[in-house]
Formats: structure tokens, sequence, C-alpha cells
């Protein structure tokens, strides 16, 4: 029989939101320009070997680089102009930390830790070594590799009363993520859908747990990556996830599922997701100046929302953009794109 000797996080049942639909019923929320295309087989733009990373590991070069660029300046330019704070975050989390953000399936699954993390530099051969991190107690300091901006941006305001007046907050997070996909099954392994490491722009927002703030801030952020993929002219669709399929952070979930003609599927490029007050509770992120005399205490509200996963959206782009001859780039990347050349990404004929 296995015994549990180690808890990690809180596990708790959570009361979803009446909109969310029950069972293992999904209900697609809304569809946008499903499209089909002729041309299924996409052609190799570059060539590239997993020998020195192994598998579900990527190269870009040449244009891919600055198309990749492009789409993070793009996002966050767009996030800025909504006054959304940009926010780039640190790679690691100490482990105690983690634990207060993480679902206990992430750290199996989808978290990479790491125990040799102080770097220094050795003046006579001018090379970068790792060395164990040791607290002054002797004990190690153990820290994670994060999956999410998300993560380290919940954990920014930890411990802290915030006003109302100083409500919402709203970030932009710019980061790259690691994640192992251990539970990915062999699911898009092929490509660069799904890779260990990737960059992302995260809209993350902390709302007054009052008069459905965080709903309506909800479908703010929904809308944001709506307006982000409309740009691009990809087709997607929005859909509302089951409660059998919500982890136990999120009340309410909607993912956007761009239109992949090669495949001739819906594959998930965002996820939206209202956490009340479920992460500030563990973050202890309250809500008002301090606590009142005989009151209870309140905590705000947490919601995150993908922006631009730049593999993923590179996929699709690859796909809906593609001509007889190569990439059509959006019209609203060119501006972030070197000279005309690259405004249309001829395909390498091995």
């Amino acid at each position: 029989m296995n015994k549990s000797f180690r808890g990690v996080g809180i596990v708790r049942q959570f009361v979803f939101y009446h909109q969310v639909p029950l069972k293992h019923k999904w209900k697609m929320h809304k569809c946008m320009n499903q499209i089909r295309k002729r041309l299924r087989d996409c052609i190799k733009l570059w060539h590239t070997q997993f020998c020195v990373s192994g598998a579900i590991s990527r190269k870009t070069r040449g244009p891919a680089v600055f198309l990749e660029q492009a789409l993070i300046q793009l996002a966050l330019r767009i996030l800025f102009e909504k006054q959304y704070k940009p926010l780039y975050t640190p790679f690691f989390m100490k482990k105690e930390v983690m634990q207060e953000v993480a679902q206990l399936s992430q750290f199996d699954e989808e978290l990479y830790k790491r125990e040799y993390l102080i770097l220094f530099l050795i003046e006579k051969a001018k090379t970068v070594v790792g060395k164990e991190a040791v607290k002054e107690d002797g004990n190690e300091t153990e820290k994670y590799l994060i999956a999410t901006s998300e993560q380290p941006i919940a954990a920014f305001h930890r411990g802290e009363w915030i006003p109302e007046q100083a409500l919402p907050i709203r970030y932009a997070g710019v980061s790259t993520c690691f994640r192992q996909e251990v539970g990915s099954h062999g699911r898009d392994t092929r490509g660069i859908f799904r890779v260990h490491q990737f960059e992302k722009i995260e809209q993350f927002c902390l709302t007054s747990p009052l008069e459905n703030k965080s709903w309506e801030i909800m479908e703010e952020m929904i809308t944001n990556a709506e307006g982000f993929y409309k740009l691009l002219q990809i087709p997607y669709r929005i859909v509302n996830i089951v409660s059998g399929a919500l982890n136990n952070a999120a009340a309410k979930k909607l993912d956007l599922e761009a239109w992949f003609p090669g495949s001739g599927a819906f594959r998930e490029l965002v996820s939206c997701s209202n956490c009340l007050d479920y992460q500030a509770r563990r973050l202890l992120v309250r809500y008002g100046q301090t606590k009142k005399m005989g009151a209870q205490t309140s905590y705000v509200h947490m919601l995150n929302a993908t922006m631009c996963a730049t593999t993923r959206v590179i996929c699709a782009i690859l796909e809906v953009h593609q001509t007889s001859t190569g990439i059509a780039v959006p019209e609203v990347l060119k501006p972030f794109m070197p000279p005309s050349r690259f405004f249309n990404l001829e395909f390498l004929i091995p």
C-alpha cells in the first residue's frame, strides 16, 4: 500500500462558478472563421537535429528568429497600451514559494528541479561552473525552474495587504518557460508545438474580491487575447472548459483554440483562468489596508491568461499563412521584421 509521507501544497474541494459546464461535457463558447486549406503538408523551412538537447527541444534560426521576436514585441505593445505593466520574471523559484503557487501534479509532470544554482566565474578558465547552493546552516537550497511567469508574478505580492484604490493591478509577464511535459504522453511531440523551453507573454491580474470585478477582468483578458489573434488573422474558437478538466485553482477556465488546417483540428494557444482567492489565500495576498477589528480577512482575486506562447503561435502562422512558395508574414508583424525580403518566408527545399 502506498503511504504519503509528505504533502506539497494544500488539497481542497473547490466550488465552481455557475457558468462552468458540469461533468465531462465540453461546451463550445464561441467559434470564429473555421477554414480549410488544400495544402496539407508543410515543407520544412529549416532542418535541425536533436542530438544536442534531445527530444522536445528546438533550434530557431534565420527569419524564424525575427518572427518570434516580432510576436513578443507585438504582444507586449498591445498589453502596454492597455495599461499592463511589463514584468520580466526570474527563471527560478524557491521550493517553499513554488509550493504555494503550483499544483501538486505540476511537481511530477511539469516542473524542473535545480540543485546546482549558484554560478561563479573561475578566473583562469574564464568559464561559468555550477556550484551546489548551500544555506548558512549547511542545508541545500532547493529551487525550481518556472513553468510559466504566472508563478513568480503570483508570488510578487506575497504576504502583502493591497488597498482597494490600488486595484486592479495588471501585469504583462515576460519569461522563458521550462516544462518537462512528462504528462503529455507523446501528444504533439513532433515539431515545436510542445517543447521543454519556450518564450511566453502572460497576462496576470489582481482584482478586488467584490462586485464581480474579477469576472469583468476575465472578460477583458480573453478579449485581449482574441484581439491579438484577430490581428494575426488566425482562426480560433473559445472553449468553456468543463469542471472535470479544471485544476484545483481555477473557478472558470476559457481556452482559445486555433484552427490548424494541416491536421484539420483545433489546438490550444491560450488558457484564461479566474482563480478567485485560491492563490491569494496560499500566498497571503490580502485585500485592504490592514485587518479591521473583528472583521473577516478578505483576499484579492488572481487571474491569468496566455497572450502569446511563441512556439505555438509560430506553428499556427506557418500553417494558416502558408502559400505555394512560402509563408506570408501577417501585416501587423511587418513593422517588427527586418527588410522586405523577410515579408515572405520562402520554403527551403532540400
